[in-house]
């Protein structure tokens, strides 16, 4: 069958691309931009595993320094505490020296001491004998008046024999002020 256009030259319809040509050249374009986009992720992956290689690397070098750095920081935290116990250690310390002198300062003539003891809080307890009340008393005043000692009472006195003499025997307690004892560490 022969075809014969009758159309005016104006008229007359161009055949376009054949349909199959332009889904070629679609297709075309469609893989070139998948193959370019596949290049495009495979050079940045390859670029990630390389800087992941990298820092793997710098890790390897970098875990003995960390080790060292990790040991020196347990021995500074073990040299901390031991520095707290010690200052713990030295605020907790008593200058017998300085308090068995201040207390042979504050005694009367007529008065001894038999026992001084101490405790954890810082009360101390003083046993002795005095010729007299008023001695066991001047000697309770010194204390009180003393910047040593704080809270000072009478808990004994009483009279009894010793070598055939009558004397006072007596127990005093006190506390040793913490501000003095700071004063006298220094």
């Amino acid at each position: 069958m022969i075809r014969i256009n009758l159309l005016p030259r104006e008229q007359v319809r161009r055949a376009g691309p054949a349909p199959r040509a332009v889904t070629l050249l679609a297709a075309a374009v469609v893989l070139a931009a998948m193959v370019a986009s596949t290049l495009y992720f495979n050079g940045r992956n390859a670029r990630v595993r390389d800087e992941i290689a990298r820092t793997e690397a710098q890790i390897t070098a970098l875990t003995p320094e960390v080790e060292r750095v990790e040991a020196l920081r347990r021995e500074i935290d073990t040299a901390r505490r031991k520095q707290q116990l010690l200052q713990r250690l030295e605020s907790a310390r008593v200058p017998w020296d300085t308090v068995l002198e201040g207390v042979r300062t504050l005694m009367p003539k007529d008065v001894w001491l038999s026992q001084i003891a101490a405790g954890e809080d810082g009360s101390m307890n003083f046993i002795g004998y005095g010729l007299t009340y008023t001695a066991v008393a001047q000697f309770m005043v010194n204390l009180e008046d003393s910047p040593m000692f704080a809270d000072v009472d009478l808990v004994l006195g009483q009279k009894q024999p010793v070598g055939g003499k009558q004397v006072v025997n007596f127990s005093i307690v006190g506390k040793l002020t913490l501000a003095r004892k700071e004063a006298v560490l220094r």
